[in-house]
């Protein structure tokens, strides 16, 4: 099983800690993302006390993660109960029926940058060489 540093480049994922393990990635052309039983919820949920639309992981205006009520289902964040809408954090357990789940952050993928490196040293070197030509040429 992958931890969520050697995930793949995603947006968000969850974690299913109970029932089968099994981890879901979240892209960002999934938003908003369903979470239940119904066949338009990624990922699909089918144990006991999850109901057909439970709740769903959207970003806010602020490009947040906040879990938005859908339905009267009753959920369960962090063992307390979720009155409204409310952020999401790193970490955080949800709690849909019999089914506990945790909300990881994604991972973050590096661009490479060897060409721009490579230009930077190259730029020092030039101006390292018009110095050092600059003071015999005083001297």
């Amino acid at each position: 099983m992958q931890t969520p540093e050697t995930s793949p480049p995603c947006l968000a994922q969850l974690q299913f800690l109970t029932g089968q393990p099994r981890r879901h990635y979240i892209w960002p052309e999934e938003f908003p993302v369903r979470l239940g039983r119904g066949g338009d919820c990624a990922p699909r949920i089918e144990e006991e006390g999850v109901w057909e639309h439970h709740v769903a992981i959207e970003l806010n205006g602020e490009n947040r993660f906040q879990l938005k009520r859908v339905s009267d289902a009753g959920v369960m964040v962090n063992d307390e109960p979720m009155a409204d809408d409310q952020p999401l954090a790193n970490g955080d357990v949800l709690g849909l029926g019999s089914v506990k789940l945790q909300f990881w952050l994604g991972t973050v993928q590096q661009q490479r940058l060897s060409t721009r490196e490579a230009a930077v040293w190259a730029l020092l070197a030039a101006v390292t060489a018009v110095q050092v030509c600059l003071l015999l040429w005083l001297w």
